[in-house]
């Protein structure tokens, strides 16, 4: 009985329809080149590292880049002592795109609430995590708003 029903949930399962909406990336036939980048250079060299993993250097359709990238961290609460609790950590980039001549904008924007830890080290390993997990999801952002250029 027990193997009919595994028999069963693994049949459903594997029919159920999903996909990853990521997963043909890495087969994407472009080069990306970054020309220019702005605003905040820590976050800056997280998203060019991200994006090197995508580039095509013996691809045809060449993708010129420029990056502005603007990351804040605001206060957002302190306890009755006046010592900061939680602040806000927040990214906004902008992308101009620039294929065969035709020009196109991007902006992408992550944020996240996070408590304050005592420890100092911690609380700036901590934000340096952030930092590359939003350029990871910008990235993944900026990959799939280019593959809809190349559609069209």
């Amino acid at each position: 009985m027990k193997n009919l029903t595994l028999t069963f949930i693994l049949l459903f399962l594997s029919s159920c329809g999903y996909s990853s909406i990521y997963k043909n990336q890495q087969s994407l036939d472009f080069q990306l080149n970054i020309i220019g980048a702005e605003g905040d250079y820590e976050m800056n060299n997280f998203i060019k590292n991200e994006i090197r993993l995508y580039s095509d250097k013996d691809s045809l359709n060449i993708y010129n880049l420029k990056i502005d990238t603007n990351y804040e961290k605001e206060v957002l609460t302190k306890n009755s002592s006046g010592v900061i609790t939680d602040f806000n950590l927040s990214v906004v980039s902008v992308f101009s795109i620039n294929f065969k001549n035709k020009n196109s904008n991007f902006k992408f924007e992550e944020n996240i609430n996070i408590q304050n830890q005592t420890d100092t080290f911690e609380q700036n390993t901590y934000e340096r995590n952030i930092k590359r997990n939003f350029a990871s999801s910008i990235r993944e952002k900026l990959i799939s708003a280019i593959s809809d250029i190349n559609d069209n």
